[in-house]
């Protein structure tokens, strides 16, 4: 099947320039504070493992539920159609409005008072958040050369490790202060430290909101950059790609089932087989992922620009896997070891690796999707790989720790069974990729020049 050529340069959308990089590297700046803002929220629910369980009578599988269900499904199913929003209309009004909209369900989930108002306050905000990377991919691409696009969407990325090793130090720190003031005299209104925890965190994603409206859309670049792409025709380009995308739409939903597994249980990990506190647990694995993680992230869009600059097409897969595959080995053994120092020494360079892929999948989308499709077909990607890593990952061993090793501290063992698995699973998927991929990028795209 004939596939269309894209645009890789100034010269193939037109006489217009790339914006400047000042501007270019703003915009990316406040994307990046947008994913920050989103991944307090998450964070908070997973420092609050206990209390949480024990306020409303939880199991692990009915806690996993709130983030696989709640939160995973509906971040899932909601992004395909505010992606649809996202290519039809200006993205900086999708994403502003749903900024707003997830900070103040974020901030509602510590009002609540039963479970089923718990489970729908992450159902709110799973929805809200489903519109950060789609509409920010997109704006990547209208603002960054084919080139240069990798470092930009690592930057973008890195915001993720980044905003989940600040909320993990922050949020444990805020948890401990806000229980002493809870034993001291009470908090406000009544409410328990865990519910104050989400008022605080949801705040600040309401100032940035207007600040991302503000901004001024880039335009819109490539064939048929204009217009709104039919439904239909966003349809033949997924066929038409249907052999790469399968394979990368699988392999990288290995990667989201070992990221969410370690960012959601690491906490109970910590707590059960090594007596940390929340606030122990907050500033170890904080800095290990505002470290290494962001490093991770970084560093894929450094090597993987650097390899496209010198003729690899498949640059971005190919990093990704090889990282992947010795991210599992760490990854695995981490949570087997003896102390929380050691187990601390492996997860650090598996949180390195196991962040070099993130931004990888993104660049290598938005490098064989035409403009008004990118949004969607992103969306698409996300849906997939959520259903599998955030809606299975985390509930996987939230079963695991109630029917398979159910002592208290055999958590230790679900968590390296789930990753011992899926990281050579990734590595064959991709790999398996290189192919069609190359196919896509050499037949519908020239080169970008170094």
């Amino acid at each position: 099947m004939a596939i269309a050529p894209l645009p890789t340069s100034p010269a193939d959308v037109g006489d217009a320039p790339w914006p400047a990089r000042r501007r270019a590297w703003t915009v990316a700046v406040l994307l990046s504070l947008a994913s920050v803002a989103s991944q307090f929220d998450r964070v908070v629910l997973n420092l609050t493992v206990e209390p949480v369980k024990a306020e409303f009578g939880l199991t692990d599988t009915r806690f996993a539920l709130l983030q696989g269900v709640a939160f995973g499904i509906f971040y899932t199913l909601c992004s395909v159609p505010i992606g649809r929003m996202a290519d039809s209309f200006q993205r900086r009004l999708v994403l502003g409005i749903s900024l707003i909209f997830f900070s103040l369900f974020s901030m509602a989930s510590g009002l609540s008072r039963t479970f089923t108002q718990l489970f729908v306050t992450r159902v709110g905000v799973g929805v809200g958040e489903a519109s950060v990377t789609p509409t920010g991919l997109s704006l990547l691409s209208d603002l960054f050369p084919p080139e240069r696009l990798g470092r930009a969407v690592s930057v973008f990325f890195l915001s993720a490790p980044f905003g989940i090793g600040l909320a993990f130090m922050a949020g444990g720190k805020l948890i401990e202060a806000l229980d002493r003031h809870a034993v001291a005299g009470g908090l406000p209104l009544g409410l328990e430290p865990w519910q104050a925890a989400f008022l605080i965190v949801g705040f600040p994603g309401l100032l940035l909101a207007p600040v991302i409206l503000a901004m001024r859309e880039p335009e819109r670049r490539g064939a048929g950059g204009a217009q709104t792409m039919p439904v239909r025709e966003v349809i033949r380009v997924i066929r038409e790609r249907g052999a790469a995308l399968s394979l990368m739409f699988a392999g990288f939903s290995m990667v989201t089932v070992v990221n969410f597994a370690y960012n959601v249980w690491t906490p109970a990990l910590f707590a059960r087989v090594y007596g940390w506190t929340p606030g122990q647990v907050g500033v170890g694995f904080g800095l290990i992922m505002m470290t290494f993680g962001v490093a991770g992230c970084y560093f894929a869009g450094w090597l993987s620009d650097r390899l496209t600059r010198a003729g690899h097409a498949d640059a971005q897969l190919r990093v990704a896997a090889w990282s992947f595959l010795a991210c599992g080995i760490f990854g695995a053994a981490a949570p087997l070891m003896p102390n929380a120092w050691a187990a601390l020494a492996l997860i650090g360079p598996a949180m390195f690796l196991s962040n070099v892929p993130v931004p990888c999948a993104g660049t290598a989308l938005q490098l064989i999707l035409p403009n008004r499709a990118r949004a969607q077909v992103t969306a698409l990607y996300i849906m997939i790989i959520s259903l599998v890593g955030i809606g299975i990952g985390p509930v996987v061993i939230g079963f695991m720790t109630d029917r398979v090793f159910t002592g208290p501290t055999d958590i230790r063992y679900s968590l390296a069974l789930v990753v011992g698995t899926a990281a050579p699973l990734m590595f064959v998927l991709l790999l398996a990729a290189l192919r069609p991929y190359r196919r896509v990028r050499e037949l519908g795209q020239v080169m970008p020049s170094k």
